[in-house]
């Protein structure tokens, strides 16, 4: 800094430094004690660093004329006690210089800095108060200033006080408002969505859930069975008569509409378990159009009406409209089911068969089929998940959840709320009694559509000659059922928990087998009805086969870690089971084994990949088993060690044997009225020898085969229940 230019407000040198204005000196923004004298010393040397000040020059400055003072020993007093508070040194001085029989000179550089920014500490000694005099003195040591440049530097003192004022101002009133925002956020959370009104759409009873729900915002399109056919329906949103929809095929399943409400999708099937061509018909009729290679299952329009997404094996496909541009986009671990587009076409979800315990999962990808993972991998969630369908604003996804047997209509929201805290754990929104599957968002986005099923059933027993039906007293959740050799006991489980009982077959002398969570499913009677072995699955495991004793107790897994079982039966002789399993990691398809107590060894039947619910001949010369399609019953042959097709059907139940193992019973439930066949070992002829017809004809919907006695009476499960179409108006906040 040259000398005679005007100086700055504030000063700095090395850590320190100086308030001209103020009289202040700080060391790294904490302010240091020193007296006017030194201080002056201080100015002074830094209006003029690296010149030397004379001895002369201070006294001047210091004590003007006509002052009497011991001169030499007060300056060297003053240049003492500013070295002290500035930690410099006189021997090896770093600040000022003693430049002898000359005077000082100040060394280190100095800067300029912006003495309205310059931290001090409040906390720390304060120098003498700023009065008129010490103003003088430094009008004295600095003339430059003169009362404008004073004012005008007070004038700026102030403008930055009040800067800093508002500043702290509006961060308090921030603090004020993020405060107050928080508190609303956590105490008042947006409301749980949840089912304002239910009503009753169909008054059908007859009506197929297989055949999904589509509507277009004034009417819904479903099917409804009839015998070994299927009818394409349709009713007002609003309820009221169902009428039959004129349809280009004989059995015909609207999958979805397109976005423009110009087409529907469609498929052509025989059965309804099998994979089919898909294909596009006009909404006001006319010929439909085959959409060029597509066959499969659960197609979904994408939100643009660009792309079609559909299911075929364990294989996502998409495909456009015209039947061109055809390519596989995700190959999933387990089975998917009723894929869904986000309303932003970004995202896909779907349900996938993939559970060790043989529930399903909703999963979810990226559009291009990246991404692929469970979007509830922990927490509250229902074991089976299902059927999903986003909302049409997007801020829910809905989807169906079941336990054991009873399903509801569940929710998670998917939108972020930044002013209200948002739950984004899944929501149940029904609570029964009804079992309801599959929800379908219409175009408002607060109403869908949900199957309601409510049934009870009951074990009967029927001489198919005579036609005559005896009732048997059982519980009406009971899921299945098996009748002892003697005739005198029942084994069934419990729909609403799982559990197996025994009873006897007038319903008496009730015995809990087991407990939940264990979930018991296809129990068997051993030949002298004193054991018992079942199919059973635990939460997060696979599905095993369990030994225990007709009278109850310890229960005793039978499967090595890693296998998984379908169903099982046991040998004439008892000391062997036969089951269907698998390894789940190496292979995927059912086998049957024999599996040896005694020994505990397991012996695989040639060319049995892929078949299921295998049954034991009493003389134990056969096993008969189904492929996993239930459309093929085979038996294999001990002596000739081959498999042979026994009879086709839509959708078989498991074989039963005859005493003497010359014949095995049979059902197909696809047929027109759930016939129960018998085909003859030796020539493989096949005659029908229950109808159920006339049961059916009186208002049951389901008639099961669950038997065969020893006089060769049938046991048939029957099942009286009805399924409709209801409307849940829902409230989504």
């Amino acid at each position: 800094m040259e000398h005679g230019v005007d100086p700055k407000l504030a000063l700095r040198f090395g850590l320190y430094e100086v308030d001209l204005l103020q009289g202040v000196l700080s060391r790294q923004g904490v302010r240091l004690k020193i007296q006017e004298q030194p201080f002056r010393i201080l100015a002074l040397l830094l209006q003029r660093p690296g010149e030397i000040i004379t001895r002369e020059e201070l006294r001047q400055s210091l004590w003007p004329e006509g002052t009497h003072v011991n001169f030499d020993g007060s300056l060297n007093a003053a240049l003492k006690k500013l070295r002290a508070a500035i930690q410099d040194d006189a021997e090896n001085p770093r600040f000022i210089e003693t430049v002898p029989r000359q005077g000082y000179r100040f060394l280190a550089p100095v800067h300029s800095v912006n003495a309205a920014a310059s931290p001090v500490s409040l906390s720390t000694n304060a120098s003498p108060e700023i009065s008129e005099e010490s103003f003088e003195v430094r009008m004295r040591l600095q003339p430059e200033f003169s009362p404008e440049r004073a004012a005008a530097l007070n004038r700026e003192r102030k403008k930055a006080e009040r800067a800093a004022w508002w500043i702290d101002f509006s961060l308090l009133s921030c603090a004020i408002i993020f405060g107050s925002w928080l508190l609303f956020f956590i105490v008042y959370p947006v409301p749980r969505p949840s089912v304002q009104r239910m009503t009753r759409i169909t008054n059908a009873g007859g009506i197929d859930e297989w055949g999904g729900i589509v509507s277009d915002g004034t009417r819904i399109f479903f099917l409804e069975r009839d015998g070994g056919h299927w009818n394409l329906m349709q009713t007002s949103v609003e309820g009221g008569n169902a009428e039959k929809m004129p349809a280009p095929f004989e059995n015909t399943r609207i999958f979805a509409l397109s976005p423009d409400h110009a087409q529907f999708l469609i498929g052509r099937f025989t059965r309804r378990d099998d994979e089919m061509p898909l294909w596009l018909w006009p909404v006001q009729g006319g010929e439909p159009r085959r959409m060029g290679e597509a066959f499969g299952h659960d197609p979904a329009w994408s939100p643009d009406g660009s792309q079609i997404i559909y299911v075929r094996g364990r294989s996502l496909y998409t495909i456009h409209p015209d039947g061109t541009q055809l390519r596989e986009l995700a190959h999933g671990p387990g089975l998917p089911h009723f894929p869904a587009w986000s309303p932003d076409g970004e995202t896909i979800r779907f349900s996938m068969d993939k559970r060790e315990d043989g529930t399903q999962a909703v999963w979810e990808m990226a559009a291009d089929g990246s991404g692929l993972h469970p979007i509830l991998a922990s927490g509250r969630q229902p074991a089976s998940q299902s059927a999903g369908e986003w909302t049409a604003d997007g801020r829910y996804f809905l989807f169906s959840g079941c336990e054991n047997y009873d399903c509801n209509l569940w929710g998670i929201r998917e939108a972020w709320n930044w002013f209200r805290r948002s739950h984004h754990d899944p929501v149940q929104l029904t609570h029964g009694p009804d079992s309801l599957h599959v929800a379908i968002p219409t175009q408002t986005g607060s109403r869908v559509f949900a199957f309601s099923f409510r049934s009870n059933r009951e074990l009967q027993k029927i001489e198919p000659r005579s036609h005559h039906a005896e009732s048997l007293i059982l519980n009406a959740n009971a899921e299945v059922a098996s009748v002892s050799p003697d005739g005198h006991l029942v084994l069934y489980t419990d729909r609403s928990d799982g559990s197996l009982w025994r009873s006897g077959i007038d319903g008496a002398q009730r015995l809990r087998l087991t407990k939940p969570p264990l979930v018991a499913s296809a129990p068997h009677w051993s030949r002298d009805g004193k054991q018992v072995l079942f199919t059973g699955v635990r939460p997060g495991y696979l599905r095993q086969i369990y030994f225990l004793s007709a009278d109850g107790g310890a229960l005793r897994a039978v499967l090595p870690e890693g296998r998984e079982a379908s169903d099982a039966d046991w040998s004439p002789d008892g000391t062997q089971i036969v089951v269907s399993m698998r390894e789940q990691k190496t292979q995927p398809k059912f086998g049957v084994y024999l599996f040896k107590s005694s020994t505990t060894e397991w012996t695989l039947l040639p060319e049995s990949r892929g078949l299921v619910a295998p049954r034991w001949s009493p003389d134990g010369r056969y096993v008969a088993a189904l492929d996993e399609t239930n459309h093929r019953l085979l038996h294999y042959d001990f002596q000739t060690e081959k498999w042979s097709d026994l009879s086709e059907g839509g959708l078989l139940g498991a074989p039963y044997w005859t005493s003497d193992s010359s014949a095995i019973y049979f059902q197909d439930q696809l047929d027109t009225e759930q016939a129960i066949y018998r085909v003859n070992i030796a020539n493989r002829q096949v005659e029908k020898v229950f109808s159920c017809g006339e049961i059916l004809r009186s208002s049951p919907s389901h008639c099961i085969f669950s038997g065969l006695g020893m006089d060769g009476s049938l046991y048939v499960m029957v099942e009286r229940g009805l399924t409709d179409i209801y409307a849940l108006d829902l409230d989504l906040p």
